[in-house]
């Protein structure tokens, strides 16, 4: 019974640092010119999906042709 709580208490101690580690990586600065414009570029795109596949505007459609999926995912 007692190994069954230390497992479980080291799977609980393992998940919390990865939160803590993906965290503190997702939260830095951009480090040069090239990934801010990679970010933004992306960010765009996101903006884009987002608009053009919303459920309002698939309510009547078939959703993605594959022509929509050769444009968004190279």
């Amino acid at each position: 019974m007692v190994a069954l709580v230390l497992l479980f208490a080291d799977f609980a101690a393992l998940v919390a640092g990865l939160a803590v580690f993906l965290h503190r990586r997702r939260g830095g600065p951009t480090e040069n010119v090239d990934g801010l414009l990679a970010e933004q570029e992306r960010l765009a795109q996101v903006r884009a999906l987002r608009s053009s596949y919303s459920s309002i505007a698939m309510h009547s459609t078939h959703g993605l042709t594959t022509d929509d999926l050769g444009r968004y995912h190279r």
